[in-house]
Formats: C-alpha cells, structure tokens, sequence
C-alpha cells in the first residue's frame, strides 16, 4: 500500500502501452496522500491543539482532534508533541519511558491517540533530570571495589543500575510528596564495544524506566556507530529521533545530531540535515513565544574540531561552532528565552562563546558512567553523576550536580597544584607555582556567573579562574592513565585536542599552612563551601577508585 506517487506515474506509462493490466493502474490511483487520525482524552472527548509529526513536517489537531499528514514513504513513525496539560505516556507501568508514537506499518494509514489529561492542568513547577551518557557497553571493564588493585566482575548495565538509577530513586524520593518529576538522557545510552548485544538498548532502557520520573532520550554517536542495525535497536527501544514535548511553559525538542560521513567518523560538532532543520522549522512555527525552548541532543553545537566547514565558524582555540549554530540561534531568538542541552564528551563544561553577536550558553553534561564505567570519575575529575534542574514557569531557577551516593552539598573537590597524581600535577598543567601550598578547586557545574572566593584568617579574597583548551584534570589523568584498559592516554589527557577546561580555580595563601574556606556561590543563589581539610593529596582518592560505605 506504501507506493510512491513515481512508482505510480511508471505503472500508468506501462499501462498506457499495453504492458500492464488495467486492474494494475486502478490500483496506483489509491496510492496513499495523507498520514490521518485523532486524539481523544481518557473520556473520549476530542483533543484540538495537539502537535502531530510524520518526522518530516507537523501539523495541528483540528477541532474535533483530527488531523491530516502529508504522506511520506520514508516516515518509520506518527506521532506528537505531548501537550503540557496531558501525562507523558510510557511504555508500561514498571517502564516509566516515554511512548508518544506509534511504528508506521505498510497496510495502515490511520494513527489514533489517546490522551490522559493531567488533573491539577498544566504543571507550574516540576523537577528535570538530566542523565549524560549512560554508555553501557557488552563488557565488562576492571573495576574496584577497594583500596587495592584487585579488579571485581562487575556488568555496566549493573553498576548502572545499582549506583545511577538508585542514587536517582533516592534523589527523587527526598523530594516534596507529589512533585512532578521528567528525565532526558542525552544520549549514548549504550556501546556495542565487547560485542553486540541486541538485548542492550532494551536493558538500559528499562533502567531508565524504572523509577516514577517520565523519561525521554535523544540518540547518541555510540547508539548507531554508522550501522544502521544499531540505530534500528534504539529505535525499537525509543522511537523517533527528532521530536518534542511541553512540559509546563517549556517546549523541549529533542533531535540526532550526529552526521556520519565516513565509516564511524562523525562530524564534531554536531550538525543537522536538510530535512531536519525543515522539521524543526515547521516544529517550532506552533509553538507560542512566551514559552522557553529547551534543545536537547547529544554532540555539543558551539564547539568541535572535525567540523563540514571549519573556516566561516571558528571559535579559536582549535574548535568550530556547528554549521547551523546561527540559523537554530535566529530560530530560538523569537522566544521568550532558551537552553542548550547536550553531552557526548565525558566532561562537564558550560561552554560559553560570542558567536555573530550573541553570548551563547552551552550546557554539556558529564557523563554518568564517567570514562566509559572504567572509574567514578569522569576525565575531568568530576563524579560519575547527573544534573537536577528545578523548572518554574517558563525559566530554570536552580540546577546542581548530583554525584553518585555523593551528598548534593559536594559541589567541588580541592586539591594542592603541586601534589603528584601518578606523575601528574595541577601546578604544571596549569603553570601555577610550587612549593606555596597553593589550592586548586574543580567546581563541577560552575560557569561565568559563579563566584568563587578563599578565606583565609578571616580575608576574603577572589580565586583566579582557570580556562585553557587543551588541558586536562591531573587528578583524573594520574587514574586513568593507571587503571583504564578501554581507552588511550590521549582519550583523557591534553593529547585530546577536543576538550574544554573552564570550572577549575586557584588560590595562593598567604601562609602555605593555614586553613582555609572556599566558598562557591552559584548563578542560582545557592552558596557551597569547602575547607583545606578535606584537600585530596591520594593519588588514587576513593571516590575515583572504589566508594566508601555510609
């Protein structure tokens, strides 16, 4: 039944002279033109409104709650933007995933939903977790459970299950009772490296699901590696790949932006079709203007260095902003605000740019497995973990970096510049002096607006930020250079041209001995403090290595 309308004109050429049957033609002429069906709420009273998507174009219920799609032979799913008046639907009731869609099939045309409207309307105010790459891979790579070097078998999809998505659970129920509560995973949700298993993408997905938080996922490199079998699991386990949601006064779009382009070479940073920015195009021409944009994808857009065409989009410092960084900024200009949300990196960095007259904001998430389940950190030293961003209205009032079985309060670790980390130190990496005692704090969510200060004996005085790509975490490259059997040096040291090292402060004392307070304040208000007590000279601290009972 899926004909196109070319191989329709073919069989009327042959029909025409005689090579086909005319019961062939008369077939052709109902060729299909249009995706059709119609939304009703959980009473069976129409819904009008409803954004409605054939992954190419969208279009709007009507007032009875019915709609009509073009065509598209190439369309693998109908489905819609889940209006922030109705529940987010899930996969079932221990899979708290997201299921919006419905899988196009050769002998159907018409696609009916139905909606559940939310008892209280529209939220007002929910919390949003946000997961950077899971990365479960088909192997199991050395971990450790203790202070020696006696590696435990241990599977990623366990440790991910029993230290990300349980620390999640608790995070969320220490929250007020009946607090709305939505999840995005930014990608890579598993690595095919051990082997494949096409089991993988359904096993983290149930993960993910198994908290009460209604979670979404946008697709990563590692979940499609070029094969287009891989891209096919995620989409049995996900479905569409460019789609959105409202949640309150938010729209969230969540798109793939990674363009292979030879093998399992990718463009960095993330790019978009053709056809994609024609579907964000038509995506975001109904939504109102008073809302907040929110997109979501999986490689950075403001900084790469494998870029289409690095020349008209250069940032400095080897790095490239993405080819369609300035029409999506002329496209989220028209509302009342926006963020950038990825991750990709194993590194956490607000990257922040002036890009043709605009001060760009990025957030780049670290990654919950941190480098790849080989450790509890990522390769910049901050822990394994995930982000929990408070939503009012149309605008994101708090956010803060939770560490895995860390307490919310741990927003940093100090250090001293000159310590050895397996060979490495903070003093050379970043050309601070020795031999002064000098403290270096990794901030792990901070940006511009944070201001960091050091008390000593009672003097308040502004630590120095520091910012220098490439550079890297000493701490982290003294462990991982020890310990981490599945990627190479350069992957987490300097060597990676690709990084972005911009949460890091020093301080100088006065008195190389004294005690000192480092006090944080966030861009939300919220004021984090940590003392020279707690300084990490270990070059293999527990919270890289193994995790310290309560």
């Amino acid at each position: 039944m899926r004909k196109t309308l070319h191989s329709g004109l073919v069989m009327a050429l042959l029909c025409l002279f005689g090579l086909l049957p005319a019961e062939v033609i008369a077939q052709t002429a109902t060729a299909p033109t249009h995706f059709t069906g119609t939304f009703t709420d959980q009473k069976g009273r129409p819904v009008a409104g409803v954004v409605v998507s054939n992954g190419f174009t969208c279009v709007r219920t009507d007032a009875h709650g019915q709609y009509r799609l073009p065509y598209n032979s190439a369309s693998k799913f109908v489905y819609y933007t889940v209006p922030a008046d109705c529940e987010v639907p899930v996969h079932s009731a221990t899979d708290n995933t997201a299921c919006f869609y419905q899988q196009v099939t050769d002998d159907k045309l018409q696609y009916d939903f139905r909606l559940t409207k939310l008892a209280g309307g529209k939220e007002k105010n929910y919390k949003l977790i946000i997961i950077g790459d899971p990365q479960a891979t088909n192997a199991y790579g050395p971990y450790f459970q203790g202070p020696n070097d006696n590696a435990v078998r241990k599977s990623d999809v366990e440790r991910f299950t029993e230290e990300t998505m349980a620390d999640i659970k608790k995070t969320i129920a220490d929250l007020p009772e009946g607090t709305p509560v939505y999840g995005i995973s930014m990608g890579d949700d598993v690595q095919y490296y051990g082997g494949y298993n096409e089991k993988l993408e359904g096993q983290v997905r149930a993960a993910l699901g198994s908290s009460r938080m209604r979670l979404f996922s946008v697709i990563g490199n590692h979940d499609q590696d070029g094969k287009a079998l891989y891209k096919q699991k995620w989409e049995e386990a996900w479905g569409p790949t460019d789609y959105s949601f409202d949640r309150g006064n938010v729209h969230y779009v969540c798109f793939n932006n990674v363009i292979y382009y030879r093998g399992w070479a990718y463009y960095q940073p993330g790019e978009l079709t053709d056809e994609q920015m024609a579907w964000l195009e038509s995506d975001l021409s109904l939504v109102p203007k008073n809302k907040l944009v929110v997109l979501n994808y999986h490689i950075p857009l403001t900084f790469g260095n494998r870029t289409k065409t690095p020349n008209p989009n250069s940032i400095g410092d080897g790095h490239y902003a993405s080819n369609r960084l300035e029409r999506l900024m002329d496209l989220l200009g028209q509302f009342k605000g926006y963020e950038l949300f990825c991750g990709h990196t194993h590194f956490a960095v607000n990257n922040e740019i002036d890009f043709h007259g605009r001060h760009i904001l990025e957030h780049c998430h670290a990654a919950a497995c941190g480098d790849i389940w080989q450790s509890n950190i990522n390769i910049d030293g901050v822990p394994n973990g995930y982000y929990v961003y408070t939503v009012r209205g149309n605008a994101i009032k708090d956010c803060y970096y939770k560490g895995t079985r860390w307490d919310r309060s741990k927003q940093m670790a100090l250090f001293r510049a000159d310590t050895n980390f397996n060979g490495e130190n903070y003093a050379d990496d970043w050309n601070l002096p020795k031999g002064h005692g000098v403290l270096v704090a990794n901030v792990f969510n901070a940006d511009s607006q944070w201001n960091l200060y050091a008390i000593e004996n009672g003097v308040k005085t502004p630590m120095t930020r520091l910012q220098k790509t490439p550079n890297q975490d000493a701490f982290a490259v003294g462990y991982h250079h020890k310990y981490v059997k599945s990627n190479p040096y350069s992957f987490f040291s300097k060597r990676n041209g690709y990084l972005k090292m911009n949460h890091w402060y020093y301080y100088k004392p006065r008195d190389p001995k004294a005690h000192v307070t480092i006090v944080a304040k966030d861009r939300y208000g919220n004021t984090y403090t940590e003392t020279s007590d707690h300084v990490i000279t270990e070059p293999f601290y527990n919270y890289a290595h193994y995790y310290v009972d309560d």
